[in-house]
């Protein structure tokens, strides 16, 4: 059965923000997509009574994650969709040609997409967040900065996170870091950046190798987990699905996991 003949299409990104934001944790990958590149996106949004499903379609080119990794393809496709007859209206959005992306969160939008598209499975990334209720304190000998000293912008830049793109956050207070040191040498470092509006990501947490294994990551997270909760912030923790240990990681200071993100090619 198809969807509602009442079903009701807008390509108003304010609109279909308004929606996303009723399940802010759901939907963050769409979100922060939208924030981060405002004039690379288009928006469509279809609805039939409380049933929505929304597609987010980037150009690949303004993203450095998918310019680098999906070189082959034009845009990136991200949905969320309470109903896959709404998927299947949707679908029909997303050019054939030239290849594209798809980033989905569960398996019923794959299968509509495969419907349409050949498409491959590329790689996965988990997100956690704190759980209820959340202890975390923070550690005394970690430093909470609005700032980064160069040795830690150097590791940050290990895992993609250029200064060009962490300064303007960090000096607009949308970001902060969090570095162990010893003799001003990062033992180990993280940072917390906004990804939309209360939900903030804990990522780039690197430990040099001389230093790995004694405990140095578990101590910039927490520390991290416990600045967002004081501001009342709702924290992210994303992890691709090869990265065993930062999963270990999470797991072992009482995250849970909320959403997979599969990633799939058309090529």
């Amino acid at each position: 059965m198809g969807p509602s003949p009442k079903a009701v299409v807008s390509g108003r990104i304010d609109e279909a923000v308004a929606r996303l934001q009723r399940e802010p944790l759901r939907n963050i990958v769409l979100l922060k997509h939208i924030e981060a590149f405002p004039d690379q996106v288009s928006v469509t949004q279809v609805s039939s009574g409380l049933s929505t499903a929304t597609l987010v379609l980037l150009d690949t080119s303004a993203s450095t994650y998918d310019r680098e990794t999906y070189p082959e393809a034009a845009f990136a496709a991200l949905l969320s969709s309470d109903d896959p007859d709404l998927t299947r209206q949707l679908i029909g959005s997303v050019p054939r040609r030239p290849p594209v992306v798809f980033k989905l969160c569960n398996d019923a939008d794959r299968d509509v997409v495969s419907e349409r598209f050949p498409i491959s499975r590329a790689t996965s990334f988990l997100s956690f967040t704190a759980g209820e209720p959340a202890g975390y304190s923070a550690d005394r000998a970690v430093s909470i900065r609005n700032s980064a000293s160069d040795a830690m912008l150097d590791l940050f830049g290990t895992q993609g996170h250029s200064m060009e793109w962490l300064y303007p956050l960090l000096s607009s207070g949308r970001a902060f870091t969090c570095v162990l040191e010893q003799d001003r040498v990062p033992l180990s470092v993280c940072l917390a950046f906004q990804n939309h509006r209360q939900v903030w990501e804990v990522g780039g947490v690197i430990t040099p190798p001389q230093h790995r294994g004694k405990g140095f990551a578990s101590r910039v997270v927490r520390s991290a987990l416990a600045e967002l909760r004081r501001c009342g912030r709702v924290a992210r923790y994303q992890v691709n699905e090869d990265n065993l240990p930062s999963i270990r990681l999470a797991r072992s200071l009482g995250l849970r996991q909320f959403l997979q993100l599969t990633h799939f090619r058309t090529w």
